[in-house]
């Protein structure tokens, strides 16, 4: 995420041995855990910052699992920067979707609050009130994505609920507040189906309790996306796709807002 106020970019990170699976480490085996780094540049990424460690600030002792992101965090209206994570409490069955924070532009780092079980990688935006949503990959056999908000910057979420709409095959997503205002949609990407095809942009005029145009962008094998405004009418996404399998490639491409909401 990139911090408004100083221009920084801010990269959270998590590190494990390298010769343990993620099945040793979800089931917190002695030994195998994961760490939590931050990392920044001031200079558009040409350079880095080296990796500081603040897994004491942001893991709880009883979590095995962890991740940060796969997405881009954001920075709230307050200032506030956060960024979805997830993390497992010992099993594999007791997945969450959490928020870490900072209130003083990345020099420090908290842990905020969780939503789950039966969720894990999450995507955020901030709403026109000031709530945010928290929208969830989720294990609970619907094949479709859950919801959470907060009132409180993160600090609590209320329990994960369906959201009918958004089809899904257990997979990352991507959610993006795109414009400014009371006129800013949100966008969301994944793939659209219980499998892992039909790459697909959706957008909601009202705050995400109803999405109201879609294209589909690949639909073929596709994966991981990431949403990005680019401009006043043009979103950008990178997504994984393939004809054969979902990993072929990485591709990006742009999506004109106006096109793709005229008909609705």
């Amino acid at each position: 995420m990139v911090d408004r106020a100083t221009g920084y970019i801010w990269l959270l990170l998590t590190r494990n041995p390298g010769d343990v699976a993620e099945k040793a480490i979800a089931a917190g085996l002695s030994g195998h855990t994961r760490t939590v780094w931050v990392t920044h540049s001031k200079d558009d990424g040409l350079t880095w910052a080296a990796p500081t460690d603040i897994t004491g600030a942001t893991k709880l002792p009883e979590w095995s699992w962890y991740a940060t992101g796969p997405v881009n965090g954001i920075q709230l209206k307050s200032g506030r920067l956060i960024i979805a994570c997830d993390h497992n409490r010992g099993d594999t069955s007791k997945r969450y979707a959490h928020v870490i924070f900072s209130d003083d532009h990345g020099a420090t780092w908290k842990l905020g609050g969780s939503s789950g079980p039966l969720t894990n990688e999450s995507t955020i935006a901030e709403l026109n009130d000031g709530r945010l949503l928290l929208n969830m990959r989720s294990y609970a056999g619907k094949n479709r994505r859950t919801v959470a908000t907060s009132t409180d910057g993160g600090l609590t979420w209320t329990d994960p609920v369906i959201d009918d709409a958004l089809i899904e095959p257990v997979c990352q997503g991507s959610l993006l507040r795109f414009g400014k205002g009371r006129n800013a949609l949100l966008l969301f990407s994944n793939p659209a189906d219980s499998k892992r095809v039909n790459m697909t942009v959706r957008a909601s005029r009202d705050e995400g309790k109803t999405w109201v145009a879609a294209r589909s962008l690949h639909s073929g094998p596709s994966a991981y996306s990431n949403l990005v405004e680019l401009n006043s009418r043009t979103a950008g996404i990178l997504y994984e796709r393939g004809e054969s399998k979902n990993y072929e490639r990485i591709v990006f491409e742009t999506i004109d807002i106006p096109n793709l909401m005229k008909v609705h």
